[in-house]
């Protein structure tokens, strides 16, 4: 289980990777809580990214606004959306903490450049968004680091312009 985010009212979904490895079926529950079938378009396990399409009446798909993950600085008030263990649309607030951080993703991608925020994300917040204070989507959230199950304050979220330089690729059906 894991979250994404709405590219555009053709049925895109950015997530993460990890959230959809192995998966046989997909299946994509939208803000007004309809369920609809899901197919995998392109992914790259290396950067932790996957784009899904669904089929689903424009109306029922709200896409996000890409913001600038360049200009994100430490301090800066940011918002994780997702669904942590099941629990759809949760919305959590806290700050940049870091920025160019290392971690490894779920799948055990090294990823590098992550921006760390305080902003609990948990198992299921993964593939969502973080966005800043006017709205826009400047991460997307995939990882956390903890001594236990659960947050403890540190978690990451791959810069959204690392991610635009991908989207045409994953678009495009590749696999990587």
């Amino acid at each position: 289980m894991g979250s994404g985010i709405v590219l555009d009212t053709s049925g895109d979904i950015l997530t993460n990777a990890h959230v959809i490895a192995g998966a046989r079926q997909m299946q994509v529950t939208l803000s007004n809580g309809q369920t609809v079938a899901a197919t995998l378009i392109g992914s790259n396990s290396a950067a932790d990214l996957a784009i899904i399409r669904i089929s689903a009446p424009a109306s029922s798909l709200h896409p996000v606004t890409l913001g600038n993950s360049d200009s994100v600085q430490i301090g800066d008030l940011v918002y994780a959306i997702g669904s942590p263990f099941g629990l759809s649309g949760s919305f959590t607030e806290g700050i940049v903490s870091n920025l160019n951080q290392g971690g490894s993703a779920s799948n055990g991608a090294s990823l590098s450049g992550l921006i760390q925020t305080d902003a609990a994300i948990n198992p299921g917040n993964s593939g969502g968004p973080l966005v800043n204070a006017q709205g826009q989507v400047i991460g997307i959230n995939n990882s956390i680091e903890s001594p236990v199950d659960g947050n403890v304050g540190v978690g990451f979220a791959i810069p959204i312009n690392q991610v635009k330089q991908l989207l045409s690729s994953l678009e495009g059906g590749s696999t990587v």
